[in-house]
């Protein structure tokens, strides 16, 4: 595991930070390890420290078109439609102490995820990106349940590998007008013809 990698990865995105630069990460990290009885995977601990809480932006994004930053699972989750390869990423927890904080997270889902397993990240749709201190596996969780036998999907073996899966996606629009259908009824033609005027 290289945290080189996971920096250099993420230069690919504008990155906002909620981290609040006056806590002392170390000793924040130590206690969250303390409350958990187990060490957090280092590369993250490194993220942690480096980013703390944020959002990811691409920076791809133009007047014409709007991109997401978007994960591809190993596994896909009961919110991917069959044609999905990738699935929204939409903010990791740090070290903070308003509702972005990973401790109010952790509490939050201690009695719904076993003690191993803790929320990094949210997800769309109320669903949260979680890791496996055991394994350091990345996975999703389901926060409706809709699947009868499992809880959780597998998203990365490890964080490395789960932020080298970023991606930048292009956002479906729902207009249903198109411009060369704007520009027609535009001109004089199309007011003539679809019965508009001025």
């Amino acid at each position: 595991m290289s945290f080189k990698k996971i920096e250099q990865k993420l230069k690919e995105f504008s990155i906002d930070t909620k981290t609040n630069p006056r806590i002392d990460t170390n000793e924040q990290i130590n206690e969250i390890e303390v409350n958990l009885g187990n060490q957090l995977p280092s590369d993250y601990k490194d993220f942690l420290k480096a980013y703390g809480g944020c959002y990811l932006e691409s920076k791809k994004t133009s007047d014409e078109i709007e991109y997401d930053v978007c994960y591809k699972p190993l596994e896909k989750d009961p919110w991917m439609d069959e044609d999905d390869e990738t699935q929204l990423l939409e903010g990791f927890y740090g070290l903070t102490s308003n509702h972005d904080s990973i401790q109010k997270a952790i509490d939050t889902y201690s009695d719904r995820f076993p003690r191993n397993i803790i929320p990094i990240a949210s997800s769309a749709g109320g669903n949260e990106i979680c890791i496996d201190i055991e394994n350091e596996k990345i996975l999703f969780w389901d926060h409706e349940l809709s699947h009868p036998d499992k809880d959780f999907f597998l998203i990365a073996n490890s964080f490395e590998e789960f932020i080298l899966s970023l991606v930048d996606e292009p956002i479906e629009t729902d207009d249903n007008v198109s411009d060369v259908e704007i520009e027609i009824l535009d001109n004089d033609f199309g007011k003539l013809l679809f019965g508009k005027e001025d």
